[in-house]
């Protein structure tokens, strides 16, 4: 059985939570790195260049319709399955559903792109600069009925949704009065023709207003001031980001000194994520597999873990939906009930359908056989390229001081081209009957297990189980990895993040 390896399970563990798991491309440079220099690669991303970006731009005109909101889905999995800043996706994420707006409402699938590069632009940024830029968001203006909101003639709902779910949190330091007064504040922005939101000063009450206790004639930067300051904010945003990334029951000494460092840093969040990520808490045994997967966060790691391409799954869309997430459709203003809401009879026979599509779609592409040989040269070979892989550049990664990282980053230098490629696999290579034969139920069962499932033991039962299946060695175990590899995604353990 593979050892139990302390600092493999905190890797992997980190990956998981900050990001959508290692490619078994990665694994190798993920190792050297550690982990504190994987700590620092995921929370820089600015430091590595945005190769995904570049790309989309180059195919959209051919295969992205931003008006079409099949397409934006498709775009985004695409980004979460090959980007090279795992954890810029996952706060997109986080903040897609902290921020929860659904194209059901808005009818609008480019303003609806529009807002998730807006969450990208400011994944780990200044918390009140991304509250001022969403008040301007054509989406957001169209969910929460900013257009109706005008002088004379207030619509509270977005006030309302600021205060209670997206910085405050229901009932903590604000009244009605606020909402109603704020709201004022609040008028004169309206969605323009041109995708784009603009301030129309007629619409727009400039009495004075009341908010918090405070006394002016406000508009809208000056009441996000007001909530960013606020001494509730602090407090829900650290709590929203523990209980994403670590489990659902902080302490209030977890929480209070991420508040603090809410405030002392001016509001950032890559602060408080530093922080988080580098917390004792983090890594606590209550934290490891703590949560249940998001569809989405279980259909991209598996297709990471797989490096399957995005068209492996013939309806991915279909089958995040069947599982209960529907990117870009959350069902409420409060996003995604999450936890164990996402685990019942319906949507866990669509997890386990989805998993019986992609490992039958990889194991025709010949793709199990070297992953379950822990053939890394084979997974990676590519026939337009004489069998070598080609290297891309890990530019020097330096600390948010500008100091250079320690020097074990710097052996994070190189990533198979195929990340880069959105629909493409490349052909694999058959192999030989001495490999072939080199295959045994234990070899199979824990090189499989530990690509799915990095640095975690298998429970004795569980294992005995999988070699149960595979039977004594003498049968063709080759034929049987797609189910392996299903049964090992039906585990309980692959459930959980």
């Amino acid at each position: 059985m593979l050892p139990n390896n302390n600092d493999k399970i905190k890797t992997a563990h980190l990956l998981r939570r900050a990001g959508f798991g290692a490619r078994p491309d990665e694994w190798p440079l993920y190792e050297k790195l550690g982990v504190s220099g994987v700590t620092a690669f995921l929370l820089y991303p600015e430091k590595m260049p945005d190769t995904m970006q570049v790309l989309l731009g180059q195919i959209q005109e051919d295969f992205v319709d931003f008006d079409e909101i099949e397409s934006v889905r498709s775009w985004w999995l695409l980004r979460m399955m090959r980007s090279r800043r795992p954890l810029e996706e996952k706060m997109t994420l986080f903040w897609h559903h902290h921020f929860a707006t659904a194209n059901f409402k808005v009818n609008n699938p480019r303003l609806m792109w529009q807002q998730n590069e807006l969450f990208r632009k400011h994944a780990l940024g200044n918390f009140r600069s991304l509250l001022q830029d969403i008040v301007r968001d054509g989406a957001m203006l169209l969910w929460l009925d900013g257009n109706a909101n005008r002088a004379g003639k207030p619509n509270e709902n977005f006030a309302r949704e600021v205060m209670e779910l997206f910085a405050l949190g229901i009932g903590n330091g604000y009244t009605e009065k606020d909402i109603q007064e704020a709201a004022r504040a609040l008028t004169g922005w309206r969605f323009a023709d041109n995708y784009r939101a603009v301030f129309d000063p007629f619409l727009h009450d400039d009495g004075p207003k009341t908010v918090f206790g405070q006394t002016a004639n406000f508009h809208g930067d000056d009441v996000i001031d007001l909530i960013a300051a606020h001494p509730a904010t602090g407090r829900y945003l650290a709590t929203k980001l523990f209980q994403f990334f670590v489990h659902e029951n902080p302490t209030k000494a977890d929480i209070e000194p991420l508040a603090q460092l809410y405030y002392s840093s001016g509001y950032d969040v890559r602060a408080m994520l530093e922080k988080l990520l580098k917390s004792p808490s983090f890594y606590a045994a209550n934290a490891l597999y703590a949560r249940i997967k998001s569809p989405v966060e279980f259909a991209v790691m598996a297709m990471r873990s797989l490096n399957a391409p995005l068209t492996a799954v013939k309806d991915l869309q279909k089958s995040l939906g069947a599982m209960g997430q529907e990117l870009f459709d959350p069902p409420s203003v409060k996003g995604w009930d999450g936890g164990a809401a996402w685990i019942n009879s319906r949507t866990l026979s669509a997890r386990l359908g989805f998993t019986s599509e992609l490992t039958n779609a990889m194991n025709k592409r010949g793709a199990l056989l070297p992953l379950a040989l822990g053939d890394l040269a084979a997974v990676l070979k590519d026939e337009s390229n004489a069998g070598q892989t080609m290297p891309r550049p890990f530019p020097a990664l330096n600390s948010g001081n500008g100091a250079a990282m320690e020097s074990k980053g710097a052996m994070m230098n190189s990533v198979p081209s195929m990340m880069d490629v959105p629909n493409k696999m490349p052909a694999l290579p058959k192999l030989s009957a001495q490999q072939v034969a080199a295959l045994s139920p234990d070899k199979v069962v824990d090189t499989l297990w530990d690509n799915l499932l990095p640095g975690q033991q298998t429970r004795p039962a569980t294992r005995a189980a999988f070699l149960n299946y595979l039977g004594d060695g003498k049968s063709d175990i080759a034929a049987k990895l797609p189910g392996l590899v299903n049964l090992i995604m039906a585990s309980p353990e692959y459930q959980l993040i």
